[in-house]
């Protein structure tokens, strides 16, 4: 037992020992700096091809919703093919946000909110009618103020804004978006029954 007291208490034994702990340390440290930097490095690829895309698609959709009854009809349905086509990959885009910043962040508020923007839109470049720019460039700004607070909320996620910058940009989002909902309710005020809208297509 005497011996046994001894050994343990030998230098060479204890400096192995301490070895052997600060390399799991540092291995474990490794590890997990890795695994940061690989989701950091995901989110921030997430987030360059969530803002080109969003900015693709309203960039197609005012072309068809401004252009309709003015391009030709082949122009027309291949611009529209285009946009359904770039419509696909922004809708499948749920799953690399819900990877990249977690289930909870695609089921908030502004980000739902870009699709019901989007959808609206979308049914005004179907309508047999051309729809007058009173009524789909509200939709549009409400879009872009939803894109505002989701990558807001993305580059707080990330760390790289505060919690009081974050909650500014917001702010200024839902303001937008508030101007946005009143205009659009004026517009259905005027082109109810009795009123008189003005086309401006």
């Amino acid at each position: 037992m005497g011996r046994l007291s001894e050994l343990l208490r030998h230098p060479l034994l204890i400096a192995l020992v301490q070895l052997l702990f600060a390399i799991m340390v540092g291995w474990f440290l490794t590890e997990r700096w890795q695994r940061w930097r690989q989701r950091r490095d995901f989110q921030y690829r997430t987030l360059g091809k969530f803002s080109e895309l969003s900015y693709e698609m309203m960039d197609r959709l005012s072309e068809l919703l401004v252009g309709r009854g003015k391009l030709e009809i082949d122009k027309y349905r291949a611009q529209h093919r285009e946009l359904v086509s770039r419509w696909s990959l922004f809708v499948s885009m749920r799953g690399e946000v819900m990877a990249a910043y977690g289930r909870q962040f695609t089921s908030e508020r502004h980000f739902q909110g870009r699709f019901a923007s989007l959808n609206a839109l979308r049914s005004y470049v179907r309508a047999q009618d051309p729809v007058p720019q009173e009524r789909f460039e509200p939709e549009q700004e409400k879009f872009f103020g939803h894109r505002e607070a989701v990558v807001a909320e993305m580059v707080r996620a990330m760390g790289l804004l505060s919690k009081q910058d974050c909650e500014s940009e917001i702010a200024q989002s839902e303001s937008r978006i508030a101007e946005a909902e009143r205009r659009i309710r004026n517009a259905s005020v005027q082109s109810e029954p009795g009123t008189t809208a003005t086309n401006t297509q």
